[in-house]
């Protein structure tokens, strides 16, 4: 199985890629398309199942393209998750590499984007079904927390006509959902009030309130023996999964030594890995991010906690070195899915004390390693973190020193 939950069938010399598949199973499959430079076929019949197979709660799981191991026991799920980082990084660690597979961090998703879609019952907020664009209606998804779920039944028959997709992200005190439309904010009735929900309006680049006074919502997360709050704004990114991010931001402040007195943090969205750690050991942050957003976030988040630095927003693609980023204590990392290769590359001139990074695709982790690996840093610590039960993702986190 790879990554992502997809099998690898061998037929009469041949490899299909087939979703719905585990390890070791006979089945009989059809050939559909050729995509990506790969045959893809189907599962018609399961002739001999895997122990590891169960049947999917979901009666649209196999249909819908946000759960891609719902066939799957949860403790296989793991050992495979566990498996995909540990085979992505294999070349790197060493005897003395800390390894932690998956292990008790899951938790139900906070964070959601449903798409438009219309069948014969009128029109519904769904997710799309796997490869394609077309929304899949269902009753009630099971791995999101409840208050989103009762959110997508109760905006169903409310959602103005110009709105193609809605996102919403469940925060300690409230939520925000923001509506993404083809066209600017039409004069609406004043929008509802529904669970300490901030609504807001996206045409394009564009983002409005929809009601007023706009409320500061915060995140919850672990700092030292106690818990800050960070201000996340609509458009700042968070972890799916509040669990996981606590383990994610728990484990930041263990590996980072008590005498750290810099650190970088890059990709830093609001700070939700360096803030915390800063405020516990005292230290100073300098951050960036692409997103203008969430730099303010971060800046603000600073203030609040007291924590000095700066926070700039920069293209982290295609990033300039800077005097603040040289010779850290350590270099936070958490790029989005394809990866931090031009700062990885920079590695040789930023030279930080220690690097933690988060990889949320393991294939863009190892090509980052291998540049980490070149230039003089060994891996000391490799984490997996499953913090979408039921999805083909995993998250990685490594720690590197000179």
């Amino acid at each position: 199985m790879l990554p992502g939950g997809v099998g690898v069938a061998c037929c009469c010399r041949e490899r299909l890629l087939v979703p719905h598949v585990l390890p070791g199973e006979r089945v009989r499959v059809c050939r559909k398309e050729r995509r990506r430079g790969a045959w893809w076929g189907r599962a018609v019949e399961i002739l001999a199942p895997s122990p590891a197979r169960v049947s999917p709660p979901c009666p649209v799981a196999e249909r819908c393209g946000g759960c891609a191991l719902q066939h799957v026991q949860p403790a296989a799920q793991a050992e495979y998750k566990s498996a995909w980082v540990r085979d992505a990084f294999a070349e790197f660690i060493e005897h003395d590499t800390h390894w932690q597979s998956c292990s008790g961090e899951p938790g139900l998703r906070r964070r959601v984007r449903w798409f438009v879609g219309k069948d014969a019952d009128g029109r519904f907020l769904g997710f799309h079904a796997r490869c394609t664009h077309q929304p899949v209606r269902h009753a009630q998804c099971l791995v999101l927390e409840a208050p989103l779920n009762r959110l997508r039944v109760w905006l169903e028959s409310r959602l103005p006509d110009a709105v193609r997709s809605v996102q919403a992200t469940l925060l300690a005190d409230g939520m925000h959902v923001v509506f993404e439309a083809e066209r600017a904010m039409p004069n609406l009735p004043e929008w509802p009030e529904f669970e300490g929900a901030q609504w807001w309006w996206r045409h394009g680049e564009e983002v409005q309130p929809m009601r007023r006074p706009v409320r500061t919502l915060h995140d919850r997360v672990p700092a030292g023996a106690g818990e800050v709050s960070l201000a996340v704004g609509p458009c700042d990114f968070v972890q799916g999964s509040q669990p996981g991010n606590r383990a994610l931001v728990r484990q930041v402040q263990q590996w980072l030594p008590k005498d750290c007195r810099r650190i970088v943090d890059l990709f830093c969205g609001a700070g939700n890995l360096s803030l915390p750690a800063a405020h516990v050991l005292g230290a100073r942050v300098a951050g960036a991010e692409g997103n203008a957003a969430s730099v303010r976030a971060a800046r603000f988040n600073a203030r609040r906690l007291r924590v000095a630095g700066e926070f700039i927003a920069c293209n982290l693609f295609a990033p300039r070195q800077r005097a603040e980023w040289v010779a850290a204590d350590a270099l936070i990392l958490d790029p989005p899915r394809k990866g931090a290769k031009a700062v990885c590359a920079m590695m040789h001139a930023l030279l930080p004390g220690m690097i933690i990074m988060v990889n949320c695709d393991v294939a863009a982790g190892a090509r980052d390693a291998r540049l980490l690996h070149t230039q003089g840093y060994r891996l000391r610590a490799l984490r997996a973190l499953d913090l979408f039960p039921g999805a083909g993702h995993v998250e990685a986190m490594s720690l590197w020193t000179r």
